[in-house]
């Protein structure tokens, strides 16, 4: 295969690998061995510029591992929540709008199986403000168990402000007070408090300022907004409590400032009980810790959760902590893991957990987690704390948990030559998991031609060993396009992930998929400091970014080209956020060896960086210095950092660099990309700066993506 060079045959080749639709969430319903599948989908739909979803069902005999029938695809539009109640005889669901006057609008209808029950404006009841959708953080939306509530997070309703100069601020007030009370009646308008500054939970959550608990009366079409929580404390992932007698939720606090919480789960945290009938809240959770995601098991007699410590590295090492009902006793049943070899257990690492994890024993539960290079789902004995890996039995790419219920694991299976398919996992014994029965709805996929790939191991030379964490490697995942002709080899894209504590999986990844295609080859490289391999590789970077990261970056490319499958004279380096961070440094540190480069969002000057991020922290974890909300950077940190900052090898960069930034990005400001811009631009070296309008730190709009992806392409087959 050839590199590509028109952009009508890119194009043609980008349209083509965004076809493959991704699964993203399931539920099931059984009867005997009856099993119907509900499936959601997304799928980027280049032409109407969005991402769009549709719902599937899948009606299987689980004796037999026939589909018996199934529907769909049917688009869904406007939903921000669907449930089904534990009975299975009622849904809810939160629809979003515009009406007449174009003012934003939500209903919460109410369906039984066969029509529509009622519609609540819930907006016009006043109680609170938008309500919040399955936004990975905060948002929930829970059934009671009567079925005569629904618990959901919603924002707390802002006051009303005005201008000084508004008549309207001036209605119903006293001229003459300005406590914000007349007469013992509050102001209906706060006066002069229009500009005041609110802030959010930073990247991604622009729209979360302080989030409130509702319970909606279905009956009543009531709604209360539960108070017991400390003002000073933003709520999220709440769950009833048995009986219905409370509500649990994590809780993050304000003070003194917010800081992002998008992929940051070392926040100080607190598990919260809130009992409704004494109006009481209690802590459940250890101080110190960054607490996420709870989970109740099916008799509600436990409750599990995951925690991590405070501070330092993002994303790291993960606890998985039980709760005794009865006795409120809290034990570990998984603990931080430091190293494993590579067939161990490396701990848990995960941004997501399935709704539904438990079995029906009440005693067994499934997660997703970074297993080395790929992503697993694992199997856990909360008494005997045996943690198990789920496998098929030919193991290719990986596997993420949908749900498990009904004796089922609904998963979702992709690796970079075959793109994402429903799969299913029926554990008839869960003491030998190498009964599991597994049944493929839409038949067992096949590869796709154009593309090979292998995971590589990686280790440090003896100058690159950390002392610290010295028995540490690394891999790599390396995409090939299958050549027609043996005697051309393919250029070679390097491919760094952001983070830096996150790691690319041997999952179907478009961009990949997309380079391949067009004839590149791609090694996705997880440095030390990866997720997926013990908390010694994400504590191992801490100090040492700028440099351990990039050599082994440029190690791995070293590693590639001696295999002799690349054009080693032909190198490319590609990378967002962390992943732009070590390619402009890589064009610094070696800037006679790569023929073009593109990063987006990069981190530039980590001096610069840390006063305007979200996650200013986030910059002194990196550098191994200790943070508080005191912390300044100051002239004994500015020195360090300026040193491992890319910027600081500007004067030896010659490689051609596309850059690609987001306007409305706040994890990285837009301002890292203009120091980089000038000081190229001065010295007169190759650049083409593009802006995205609208676009936050993924640059996740689809006609954005699409462009970046089309330049980027572009860029490096000009240079071929």
């Amino acid at each position: 295969m050839v590199v590509l060079r028109q952009p009508k045959d890119i194009a043609a080749i980008y349209r083509e690998v965004n076809s493959y639709p991704a699964v993203a969430s399931a539920t099931t319903s059984r009867d005997g061995n009856i099993l119907l599948v509900n499936s959601t989908w997304s799928q980027r739909d280049l032409d109407r510029k969005e991402k769009g979803s549709f719902n599937r069902s899948h009606t299987i005999d689980l004796a037999s591992g026939k589909v018996l029938s199934q529907d769909g695809p049917q688009e869904v539009k406007n939903e921000l929540w669907n449930r089904i109640s534990p009975s299975g005889k009622l849904r809810a669901v939160v629809r979003s709008g515009k009406d007449k006057k174009n003012e934003d609008k939500q209903y919460l209808e109410i369906f039984d199986n066969s029509r529509k029950l009622k519609t609540i404006d819930v907006l016009a009841l006043e109680r609170h403000g938008k309500i919040i959708g399955n936004d990975g953080q905060f948002g929930s939306f829970e059934w009671s168990s009567s079925e005569g509530h629904i618990l959901y997070l919603a924002e707390k309703k802002l006051p009303k402000t005005g201008g000084f100069f508004d008549p309207k601020a001036y209605q119903d007030n006293s001229d003459d007070d300005d406590s914000g009370t007349s007469g013992g009646k509050s102001e209906t308008v706060q006066r002069g408090d229009e500009f005041v500054y609110r802030e959010t939970w930073g990247e991604q959550l622009l729209e979360r300022v302080h989030p409130v608990i509702c319970v909606l009366d279905i009956e009543a079409s009531t709604v209360s907004v539960l108070e017991n929580i400390p003002e000073n404390v933003s709520p999220g992932q709440a769950m009833w409590a048995p009986d219905d007698a409370g509500v649990v939720a994590c809780g993050w606090s304000h003070e003194p400032y917010r800081l992002g919480l998008k992929f940051c789960c070392q926040r100080k945290s607190f598990i919260y009980y809130l009992d409704i009938q004494k109006g009481s809240v209690e802590i459940l959770s250890e101080e110190g810790r960054g607490v996420r995601f709870p989970r109740f098991s099916p008799d509600m007699s436990t409750l599990v959760y995951l925690d991590t410590p405070v501070g330092g590295p993002h994303n790291q090492c993960s606890r998985l902590i039980k709760i005794d009902w009865a006795t409120q006793a809290r034990s570990i049943v998984v603990d931080e893991v430091s190293n494993a070899l590579a067939s161990e257990f490396p701990g848990i690492f995960t941004y997501s957990v399935a709704r539904s994890l438990w079995f029906d024993d009440n005693v067994h539960l499934a997660l997703e987690t970074s297993w080395r290079s790929s992503s697993a789902v694992i199997i856990i004995n909360t008494k005997s704390q045996e943690v198990r890996r789920l496998r098929k039995e030919t193991e290719k790419g990986s596997m993420n948990l949908l749900c498990v219920e009904n004796g089922v694991l609904a998963l979702t299976c992709s690796s970079p030559c075959e793109p994402f398919h429903l799969v299913l996992a029926q554990v008839p014994d869960l003491s030998d998991l190498s009964q599991v029965k597994w049944v493929y709805p839409d038949g067992e996929p096949s590869s796709l031609a154009w593309l090979d790939w292998s995971v590589l191991t990686h280790k440090p030379s003896s100058d690159r060993v950390n002392p610290k964490y010295a028995s540490l490697d690394y891999e790599s995942i390396l995409c090939l396009p299958k050549q027609t002709n043996k005697d051309v080899q393919p250029p070679l894209i390097v491919f760094s992930h952001g983070g830096p504590n996150s790691v690319f999986d041997t999952s179907f990844v478009m961009a990949t998929n997309f380079f391949c295609r067009c004839g590149f080859a791609v090694v996705m490289v997880n440095y030390r400091g990866s997720i997926g391999f013990g908390q010694d590789s994400v504590l191992s970077l801490a100090g040492n970014i700028g440099t351990q990261d990039v050599k082994d970056v440029e190690s791995a490319m070293v590693d590639v080209i001696a295999k002799g499958v690349v054009d080693g004279d032909h190198l490319f380096a590609f990378g967002g956020s962390h992943g732009g961070f070590l390619t402009t440094h890589l064009i610094g540190q070696y800037p006679d060896t790569f023929k073009g480069a593109a990063t987006r969002n990069p981190v530039i000057n980590l001096s610069s960086k840390s006063n305007g991020a979200d996650n200013p922290e986030t910059t002194f974890a990196q550098m191994g210095i200790e943070f508080d909300y005191n912390s300044l950077c100051d002239d004994k940190v500015l020195n360090k950092l300026w040193k491992a900052s890319p910027l600081s090898y500007v004067e030896q960069v010659k490689t051609p660099i596309l850059m690609m930034i987001g306007l409305e990005d706040k994890r990285v400001p837009i301002s890292q990309g203009i120091e980089y811009y000038r000081a190229l631009r001065s010295r007169g070296v190759p650049i083409r700066y593009l802006t995205y309008p609208g676009n936050n730190h993924s640059i996740a709009e689809v006609d954005a993506e699409a462009d970046c992806m089309m330049n980027t392409v572009l860029w490096f087959a000009a240079r071929c």
